[in-house]
């Protein structure tokens, strides 16, 4: 069964396929929106929710999930948390490092190789790794991204 790993340092979600070889590694951010119930996603393994596709929405490149839907996780209290994209143009803040309600979001490109592997090798977990809010918001401002706290993001 497949996993994902997101680094919350680099800034990388790579998928692992059941044979231990990384398929593919993209740019993913867990900027998360100062209006959200979770400052950011805590450390650990989480179990997927979704594990032979992604939970559809409508599918728009700008819109708040992307053309491929969301891969939820369960983290404890706060339903609906997961990996997707969207937002690529946005004016502030464009594509993966668009903020969010505390998921973790990518580019459309990666939701789109995860969910071709996850058809046909069930996709299991989720780990994170160098994650926190302090770093994120460091990492943010590294590389200018300021205002994420205050400004209302969807």
């Amino acid at each position: 069964m497949s996993k994902l790993k997101f680094d919350g340092a680099q800034h990388q979600i790579s998928l692992v396929d059941s044979t231990g070889n990384t398929v593919g590694t993209w740019a993913a951010y867990n900027n998360v929106d100062s209006h959200a119930s979770i400052r950011s996603l805590e450390n650990g393994i989480y179990t997927v929710q979704d594990r032979v596709a992604p939970h559809p929405h409508v599918p728009a490149v700008n819109g708040p999930y992307g053309l491929h839907g969301i891969v939820r996780f369960s983290v404890p209290g706060h339903p609906g948390i997961g990996v997707h994209a969207g937002r690529a143009n946005a004016t502030w803040l464009p594509g993966p490092q668009h903020p969010t309600m505390g998921c973790i979001r990518t580019s459309d490109n990666a939701m789109s190789v995860i969910g071709n592997l996850m058809r046909r090798d069930a996709l299991t977990t989720i780990e994170i790794t160098n994650n926190n809010a302090a770093a994120t918001q460091a990492a943010s401002r590294r590389n200018r991204h300021t205002g994420l706290r205050g400004r209302r993001r969807g």
